[in-house]
């Protein structure tokens, strides 16, 4: 049974009727209103963050002043410790310092002519 044109477009308003009803009855002029919003963005928190950074550092200046400890932990042991490198790099740098990269991609590199 084919349909006649007549009966493909009732069914087509019929469905974009029911697409309408679906997001509520919206008059044509509020449609256009909402598609002009702008999409909701992620927030950033750079904000908040460097509150609580300035904040925490306020308290450390504070603390070192005063000579306040917590828990038995000055100011000074704080900067030790992020002063403290647990990786010796002095050590590294007199074991690994002269070595060098031989019998590999350098000299296949000096080799091949440039182009």
């Amino acid at each position: 049974m084919v349909k006649s044109i007549e009966e493909s477009a009732r069914e087509r308003r019929n469905y974009v009727e029911q697409a309408r009803a679906a997001f509520g009855n919206q008059e044509q002029g509020n449609v256009s209103e909402t598609v002009r919003t702008e999409p909701a963005q992620g927030t950033s928190t750079f904000g908040i963050r460097l509150v609580i950074a300035i904040l925490l550092f306020a308290c450390f200046v504070y603390c070192d002043q005063e000579k306040i400890t917590y828990q038995g932990i000055s100011a000074q042991e704080i900067v030790k410790q992020v002063e403290w490198n647990p990786l010796p790099t002095e050590k590294l740098e007199e074991l690994f310092g002269d070595i060098s990269i031989s019998g590999g991609a350098e000299e296949k590199l000096q080799s091949e002519p440039t182009k």
